[in-house]
C-alpha cells in the first residue's frame, strides 16, 4: 500500500473545534488526488487501535489529525506495533496547544499541512518510554504536571491562554514535591517546584521550558526548577514562556538518556498533555529510543 494514507481524526481535539472540520479535511485530502482511508476515534484511546490496525492491514504512511494527545496515542500506536521503523507518521494540527507540532514547522492551515505530507520530507525523531507509556514531546513532574491536569478542565480557552489559567490556579495550593532524580551521571535530590522533561522545545501551549531541546539528538533535555514562593513564580513565568529562565539561580537544565525517580509519594505527571496512570509511581524509569520513529517534517 505505497502512499495510501491512513488518517486517524479526533473530532473533539481543540475543543470539538476538528469536528467542525471534518468536511473540509475530507474536501482537502480529496482535491489533494490522495489515495487514503480515514476513521474517527470514539473514545479515550481508541486511537491508538486504530494505528495498530491500520498498521497489522498494511497501512504506511499514518496521519495524526488533532492536537497534542491525539499524536501522543497515535505514536503509542505505531511503536506498540515494533514496526515503528516502517512506518511514516504525518501531522494535521487541529488541538489547543500544538506542542509538537511546532517543532517541525507544521501549519495550523489545513492545506499547508496536507501540502507538507504530500512533500514527504522525513526526519527520524527520538522516542521517549516510560513503562508501556510512550512520549514524543515534553513530561513534566510536580507543578507544571498540576497544571496540565487543570487545565484539561477548563473548557472555554485554549493554547497559551488555558494554560496560563491552570497555571494561576495551581499557585492557589502550591507546595513543593520531593523526590530523588538519577539521571546518567547526575543525582538531584533538593525539593522541587517541578522538572521537565522535553523531547520538544514546548510544552503548556507555548512554553519553551526545555528551549534547547532536539528531537534527534539523542538525548533529553531535563530543567529541575527549586521550591518557589508564589511570587517568585509569577516572576518566572514570563522568561520561561520565552525560554529565557535559564539563567535563573533556581533553574538548572541537565540532559540524559535515562531518568530513574524514587518518591514516597505519588508525584503529578503527565505525558504529552496526557495524564496516565503508572503501575508503580512511587520509581519509576524514563529512557529514550534514539531515531525510533520517521516523522514528515515542514522544516
Amino acid at each position: 500500500m505505497d502512499k495510501k494514507w491512513f488518517f486517524i481524526v479526533n473530532t473533539i481535539a481543540g475543543r470539538g473545534r476538528t469536528g467542525n472540520k471534518l468536511s473540509n479535511l475530507i474536501t482537502a485530502i480529496n482535491k489533494h488526488h490522495m489515495d487514503f482511508e480515514l476513521e474517527v476515534t470514539k473514545a479515550p484511546l481508541h486511537a491508538t487501535e486504530l494505528t495498530i490496525d491500520a498498521i497489522n492491514n498494511g497501512y504506511k504512511d499514518i496521519v495524526a489529525v488533532g492536537g497534542d494527545g491525539t499524536i501522543n496515542e497515535v505514536v503509542t500506536g505505531i511503536m506498540k506495533t515494533g514496526k515503528h521503523k516502517e512506518i511514516t507518521f504525518g501531522i494535521i494540527p487541529e488541538g489547543g496547544g500544538n506542542d509538537f507540532s511546532h517543532s517541525f514547522n507544521i501549519s495550523n492551515h489545513l492545506n499547508k499541512a496536507i501540502e507538507t505530507l504530500l512533500r514527504y520530507k522525513t526526519i527520524k525523531i527520538d522516542v521517549g518510554k516510560l513503562e508501556d507509556f510512550y512520549f514524543v514531546n515534553a513530561l513534566g513532574i510536580g507543578f507544571d504536571a498540576r497544571a496540565a491536569q487543570i487545565s484539561n478542565k477548563i473548557k472555554h480557552l485554549n493554547g497559551l491562554p488555558r494554560y496560563l489559567l491552570a497555571v494561576i490556579r495551581a499557585l492557589v495550593a502550591l507546595k513543593p514535591f520531593e523526590a530523588q532524580v538519577k539521571l546518567d551521571d547526575y543525582t538531584y535530590n533538593s525539593p522541587f517546584l517541578l522538572i521537565a522533561i522535553g523531547n520538544g522545545k514546548y510544552t503548556g501551549g507555548g512554553f519553551l521550558l526545555t528551549p534547547e531541546a532536539k528531537v534527534n539528538d539523542g538525548f533529553l533535555d531535563i530543567c529541575f526548577i527549586e521550591k518557589l514562593s508564589r511570587r517568585r513564580v509569577l516572576l518566572l513565568l514570563p522568561s520561561a514562556i520565552k525560554g529565557k529562565h535559564l539563567k535563573e539561580p533556581e533553574v538548572d537544565l541537565k540532559q540524559s538518556r535515562t531518568i530513574e525517580v524514587i518518591t514516597k509519594t505519588p508525584l503529578p505527571f503527565y505525558i504529552d498533555g496526557e495524564l496516565p496512570t503508572l503501575k508503580n509511581p512511587l520509581h519509576f524509569k524514563i529512557e529514550l529510543l534514539p531515531e525510533a520513529l520517521n516523522v514528515i517534517t515542514g522544516m
